[in-house]
Order: structure tokens, then C-alpha cells, then sequence
């Protein structure tokens, strides 16, 4: 793309007519955002006012009409019907009314007064019945003056506005015409800044002072500012009309229940606005020919020093000597001419750095003309020595005439890559002047240098580089072998790891069966315990009754005596009161041991009082309460009833209870543990089992509910228990189990369950 070039004349004259423009239009701009809320406001102001006065002037010269109406009513009241005849007559004259005429109850027209202009005459009006009419029958009902909303006129049959009178027998009706309630808001009012509409009370406009064919046909019930006129007095807004944007107020008469609109337009349609914008754009263009005069001179004396300036720049890049660098009576002027005097100096010094750090940089470095010569024009000391020419031997020469490539055909490639892409690089044997030979990495690149393309050209010597590389790559393929194995040996260990894991968890599953089997035998030695007493006693009193039969028959022998008798009867008795009642106590026992054993064997589900299942634990555990020195208190309250699997829950009480006679109270001869029960809510039961024994050693209780976890590990205890009660509480019952406990103050485990389980999940 060519941009189009400027002489610096030029450029500084367009600039300095631009810069005039802008801060003007900048200046402008801000004024009028300045000015611009200002002016909407007073505008918003002088519409308000406007609809004010337009509706007490129209209030006023309605109530006027409204006067004159309601005295020639009430001559009609007195019977003066001719007197009042010429009245209406004079009424319509004056133009206000365009009609007047008198409706008698039954609906007819009796008298009639109706301007030129009408279709009708008022012989023609006379006598018509208007009983229907809508006016007549407000009138009628409120018996007092009335004003209509749109009137469709009985005599000209165009909308009018309408007001009715009742003269205590008969309703004088006067119609207005619309053109002459636009006439008078109109009348002070200019037309080409406002507009103004009359509406009813129902959005309909009864005048439009900008377009009459809107009048009777277009409604404003929809728009924002009649909505608000009708809950205020007063109103104003910004309102979009026919898609253009209006400012607008609008005034209620509570005279007719009319609204009076006054609008004007908003925005770039604004004539404050217009006004105002027509102004900056003369002051504008005023400015831009001033500049336009005064720039070019301006221009040029700012441009003569820097002219100079770039004058001397030219030589220096022609390599001419120019002498001393122009100064100007400008300070940035005369800083530019010292800053390019001083980048002149730093170009010559690069330039010596420049050569010094190609003649001294350890890679061979060269420089050959354009394709297809080749020739070598320059060459740093690393070069010489990588191929060991003299400098006079490699220049004007290139490196097939010196045969340097083993392989033509690499140099055939580099130079082609070069012409294709401007860049290129390869691996080759290269031959020095004495004919060895080495392994080269060359790479090259074309560049635009002195006037045309030149190619730079990098070698080095990659040939011990690629023999260490050959080295690497071997051991990376024996090291490689070596991870291999090593890999192996550590799948062949994570096998073995893994079986080992299988076998633990074997073991922790056979370790929970034989916690069960352990709940198993302390139910069993409970029921053992506790049904020998009663067996004992059932057996010892019918053995008492054998040794009472016994004698009964070895004293009977020699002859039956009443004493004998009596006493046999009455050991049997007493043995028989004592066997049967141990029996029962027996039988009690069995049914209660029954229930506990059904339950924590089968898990089965069914409804059970909370209390009653608690006291049947408590009776499995009492063999081995009574060894220790804990006593057991159960403290639950009657009619707690829960849906679920009484078995789990017993084996959690059980391990609970255990654990507190097991563990809390070592070293001590008295303890107390408290079973507590209590509803929270109508859903759910709040269990816990309390003890004051020692408590949980600190470094155990953050894990105490993991298996395998017990202060007790290699003296009879496995740490299952409270494991097993977690997985119970959680997966079967459907709640929680918690630890609170202090050092040496006892623990308190609190169970949180539904008042319903829900269905059984499996146990981990």
C-alpha cells in the first residue's frame, strides 16, 4: 500500500488547522455538555408551565361557557323559555358554542340554537329524539352539570365536547367545537417550538395543534406520561413518540377530567440544541479559514531549521562531510540536531565494535556475494583457522573453486534452500587446505547488505561433538535396558505387595467374624449364667419332692397316717410353688435370650420399644458387669419406639457397654455406666452411652472408630469393636456415632438414628 507523502510545509499547516479544529470541537463539546443538561432542564421547566397554564386557561374560559350555560339554564327553571331562546341564540353567535339546545324528559328536542356552519338547522333538530343520548342520561342521574369526554355531535355529526345542564326539569346541552378549545390553548403559544394535544380522560385527543387528522383517532392511554398524569396533578418526561424523542408535560383539569400535553422535541431535534450547533459550526468554520491564512507562514519557519537538520542527515548517510551539525533558536530542535550528531558518533563506534566482534568471535564466520558467483568478500580469524587459508586465498573465491565440499551436492542443497527460503543449514564433510577432512554444521542466511543480498555463512566443527553424541546414544540404550528390568522387578514386587494386601484383608475379615463369634459367647455365658439359678432351683425343689415322696412311702408302710399325709402334701406343694415359678423365671429368660440371639444373628427388621430392647442387652452383659466394678444405669424414657434392626443396635450397645466395663476403669474399684435416651424432633432419637472412667488416651482418639485401633493390643483386645459399631450405625442404621472425651473425666458415645432405618446397606 502507498501512503501519500506530505512536505513538511504542508504537514505542519494541516496540522495546525487540524489542532484548531479539535480543540475547538473539543472545547465546543464540552460546553455544550456543559449547557446541554441545562437547557433540557429549563425546557422540561417551560413545558411544565406551558401545560400548567394552558389548563387553568382552559378551566377559566370553560367555566366561563360553563357560567353562561347554567344562567340561561336557570331562567329555563323559572318558564322565562323565550327569554332564554335568545340567549342560546346569543351564545351560538359569540362562536364559543356551535349548538345549544334543550332536551325535555321525555327525550325531544324543544329548543334549539345552532351556528351556521352546522348541516342542520335547528327546525331540523327540533322535535328529534335524543333520549338515548349519553350526556342526557349522566345528566340525568347526577342531576347537576356535566362535562363529556369526545362528543359525536347529534347536529354536525363531527366530534365536539359537550357539557350538559339541568335546570331542575329539563338538560340544556352546549357543544363546543374541538377547533375552538385547540384555538384557545393555542393562542399564546408558538407553534414552530411546541405542539400541544388535549385529551379526555380516556387517552383519546380531542386537539392537536401540529396535525388535526390525529384528532379523535389516535389514543395516548399507552403512553408513560399519560399513565403518570393520571396519578399526578403535574407531571414531565422524556418520551419516544412516532420513534422520535419528545420532552413532555402534561397538566390534569379536574374541571373536565381533561389532560393537557405540551411537547417539544429532545435531543439533535432540539431548536435550543440547533441553535446552539448552527453557532459552533460558524465559529468552526470562522476558525478553520483563519488557520488556513495564518498557518502556512507559521509552517514555514518552523520547518527552515528542520530542513537544515535533515539536510545534514543525508550527507552523513552519503558519507559525505558536512561540518558541524545546525542549531536552531528552538531548545527540541537544537536537542535533535546534538541527539542525531551523537547517534552519528554511536553508528561509527558500532560499526568498529561491530568488526571487531566478527574478527574476533571463535566461530567462522563468512560473507559471499549474490548467487551465482558465491565469491567470498569477507572472512573473520576463526575461518582462516578452521580451514587454513591465508585471507588474499579466500576472497574473490568460492568454495567449489577451492574444493571445500567432499560432497557437491551438499552445496548444491545449501545454495538451493538459500534461493527458496532465504535460509538454510545441513551437516557436511568439509576439507581443509592440507586435504583432512572434518564434519561441519553450517548454516546460512541471505540478508539485504551494501546495496544488495549477501550471504552470511556460519561453520563449526561438530565432528568430536557427534562422536561424544554416538556415545550418549549407546548408553541410553543400555540405560534403557537397565529401567526395563528394574521395571520388572518392581511389577513383580507390587504383585507380591498386592497379594499380601488381599491375605490382610482376609485376615481383618476373619479378625471381625471372630469379634462377632466373641458377642456370640458372651450371649451364650449370659444365658448360661443367668439360667442357672432358676434350673437350679426348679431342680432342687422337685428333688425335695422325690425325697419327700420317698419317706412318704417308707412310712407309709407300716400304715397310713393323716400326718404322714398332710406332710407329704405339703412339701409337694411348696416344691411344686418353687419348681413352677423357676421355671417361669426360666422361661422368661430363654424368650428374652431368644430375641437377643434372633436378632444380632439375623438382623431382621421389625418395630421394637427402645427401652425394652436396651434392658434385654443389658441382661446378655450382666455376667460380665458382675465381675468388674462398673454398675450399669439405663435411663430411658417409656414409648420410644424405632423401626428397624433391633440385633445391630444391641450389638452396638453391646460393644459400647463392654468397652466402658473393659477399658474406662483400669486401676480403679467403682465406676458408673449411664445408657440415656432422648426424642429429637419428631424423626429422630438421640442414644448415648457414658461412663467416668479414664478416658481415651489422646493419640488414639482422632482414629478411634479405624480398625485395628485399641489401648489393649496383645492383652485381649483386637480393636474391631468400635470399627464394627461405626460401619452398623452408618451403613445399617442409617445415622452417626461420635466420641466426646476428656482425660480422666469418661467418655461419652452418642448415637444419632432415624426414628425408621432405611433400607440395609452392606457393611464395609
Amino acid at each position: 500500500m502507498i501512503r501519500p507523502r506530505w512536505h513538511l510545509r504542508s504537514s505542519l499547516t494541516l496540522l495546525l488547522v487540524l489542532a484548531s479544529a479539535i480543540a475547538f470541537l473539543i472545547a465546543f463539546a464540552l460546553m455544550l455538555a456543559y449547557y446541554q443538561p441545562r437547557l433540557a432542564n429549563q425546557m422540561r421547566h417551560d413545558l411544565s408551565a406551558k401545560s400548567r397554564d394552558l389548563a387553568h386557561r382552559s378551566e377559566t374560559v370553560l367555566s366561563i361557557l360553563q357560567g353562561q350555560l347554567e344562567l340561561v339554564a336557570s331562567g329555563m327553571a323559572k318558564g322565562a323559555y323565550k327569554d332564554q331562546q335568545r340567549q342560546m341564540e346569543m351564545l351560538v353567535q359569540q362562536g364559543a358554542f356551535s349548538a345549544v339546545y334543550r332536551i325535555a324528559p321525555s327525550g325531544r328536542v324543544e329548543q334549539a340554537a345552532i351556528a351556521e356552519s352546522a348541516r342542520k338547522q335547528s327546525g331540523e333538530l327540533i322535535g328529534n329524539d335524543l333520549s338515548n343520548d349519553r350526556l342526557r342520561r349522566l345528566v340525568m342521574q347526577r342531576l347537576q352539570t356535566t362535562w363529556s369526554d369526545k362528543y359525536l355531535s347529534p347536529v354536525s355529526q363531527r366530534l365536539a365536547v359537550a357539557i350538559g345542564v339541568w335546570t331542575g326539569h329539563d338538560v340544556i346541552i352546549g357543544e363546543i367545537p374541538l377547533s375552538y378549545i385547540l384555538e384557545t390553548v393555542s393562542e399564546t403559544s408558538n407553534p414552530s417550538e411546541w405542539a400541544i394535544w388535549v385529551t379526555d380522560g380516556f387517552g383519546d385527543i380531542l386537539a392537536d395543534s401540529e396535525r388535526n387528522e390525529r384528532v379523535g383517532v389516535v389514543n395516548l392511554a399507552n403512553l408513560s406520561l399519560f399513565i403518570k398524569a393520571q396519578r399526578a396533578q403535574h407531571v414531565q418526561d422524556a418520551v419516544v413518540f412516532e420513534d422520535k424523542p419528545y420532552e413532555m408535560a402534561a397538566s390534569r383539569s379536574d374541571l373536565m377530567n381533561w389532560y393537557f400535553i405540551v411537547r417539544s422535541p429532545s435531543g439533535l431535534d432540539s431548536p435550543q440544541l440547533r441553535t446552539a450547533l448552527n453557532l459552533g459550526l460558524s465559529a468552526l468554520v470562522s476558525l478553520i479559514l483563519l488557520s488556513l491564512v495564518f498557518a502556512p507562514l507559521w509552517a514555514t519557519l518552523t520547518s527552515r531549521p528542520i530542513n537544515a537538520i535533515a539536510d545534514r542527515a543525508r550527507q552523513l548517510a552519503e558519507r559525505k562531510p558536512g561540518g558541524e551539525w545546525p542549531r536552531s533558536s528552538v531548545i527540541e530542535l537544537n536537542q535533535l540536531s546534538s541527539d542525531l550528531e551523537q547517534m552519528s558518533n554511536a553508528i561509527h563506534e558500532r560499526e568498529r565494535e561491530l568488526e571487531i566482534i566478527f574478527e574476533s568471535s571463535p566461530v567462522s564466520m563468512l560473507v559471499t556475494e549474490n548467487h551465482p558467483s558465491v565469491a567470498f568478500a569477507q572472512a573473520n580469524a576463526a575461518t582462516l583457522r578452521l580451514f587454513g587459508y591465508r585471507l588474499d586465498e579466500l576472497l574473490g573465491k568460492n568454495g567449489s573453486q577451492l574444493g571445500l565440499w567432499k560432497n557437491l551436492a551438499d552445496r548444491e542443497y545449501m545454495l538451493s534452500q538459500l534461493k527458496e527460503k532465504q535460509i538454510a543449514q545441513c551437516e557436511a564433510w568439509i576439507k581443509r587446505k592440507d586435504g583432512r577432512e572434518f564434519l561441519a554444521y553450517i548454516q546460512a542466511k541471505s540478508v539485504q547488505m551494501g546495496g544488495g543480498m549477501r550471504t552470511i555463512w556460519v561453520a563449526e566443527d561438530v565432528t568430536e561433538l557427534r562422536r561424544i553424541e554416538h556415545e550418549v546414544r549407546e548408553l541410553n540404550v543400555e540405560l534403557e535396558a537397565r529401567v526395563q528390568k528394574r521395571t520388572e522387578q518392581l511389577r513383580q514386587a507390587n504383585q507380591e505387595l498386592s497379594t499380601t494386601v488381599e491375605h490382610l484383608k482376609l485376615a481383618q475379615g476373619e479378625l471381625v467374624r471372630s469379634e462377632k463369634l466373641a458377642s456370640l459367647g458372651s450371649l451364650v455365658a449370659g444365658v448360661a449364667h443367668e439360667l442357672n439359678t432358676p434350673i437350679g432351683n426348679g431342680v432342687m425343689a422337685i428333688s425335695t419332692m422325690r425325697q419327700a415322696l420317698k419317706t412318704f412311702r417308707e412310712r407309709s408302710a407300716d400304715g397310713l397316717k393323716r400326718s404322714v399325709l398332710d406332710s407329704l402334701l405339703e412339701s409337694v406343694d411348696t416344691g411344686s410353688v418353687i419348681a413352677e415359678r423357676n421355671l417361669q423365671r426360666a422361661a422368661e429368660l430363654v424368650t428374652s435370650f431368644k430375641q437377643v440371639a434372633v436378632d444380632q444373628t439375623s438382623s431382621q427388621r421389625r418395630r421394637f420399644e427402645l427401652n425394652q430392647t436396651v434392658h434385654e442387652v443389658a441382661l446378655t452383659l450382666q455376667p460380665t458387669l458382675k465381675h468388674g466394678v462398673a454398675k450399669l444405669q439405663i435411663d430411658i424414657p417409656q414409648d420410644i419406639y424405632l423401626d428397624g434392626y433391633p440385633g445391630p443396635l444391641g450389638q452396638i450397645l453391646a460393644n459400647l457397654i463392654s468397652n466402658a466395663a473393659f477399658h474406662a476403669f483400669e486401676g480403679r474399684e467403682q465406676g458408673l455406666i449411664v445408657v440415656r435416651a432422648e426424642l429429637i424432633g419428631d424423626e429422630r432419637v438421640r442414644l448415648s452411652v457414658q461412663d467416668d472412667g479414664c478416658g481415651i488416651p489422646v493419640e488414639l482418639l482422632p482414629r478411634i472408630f479405624d480398625p485395628f485401633v485399641t489401648s489393649k493390643m496383645g492383652r485381649g483386645g483386637t480393636g474391631l469393636g468400635l470399627h464394627i459399631a461405626h460401619n452398623i450405625a452408618v451403613q445399617v442404621l442409617g445415622g452417626s456415632i461420635s466420641v466426646d472425651c476428656q482425660p480422666n473425666e469418661g467418655c461419652c458415645f452418642e448415637l444419632i438414628l432415624p426414628l425408621v432405618a432405611p433400607s440395609p446397606r452392606p457393611m464395609a
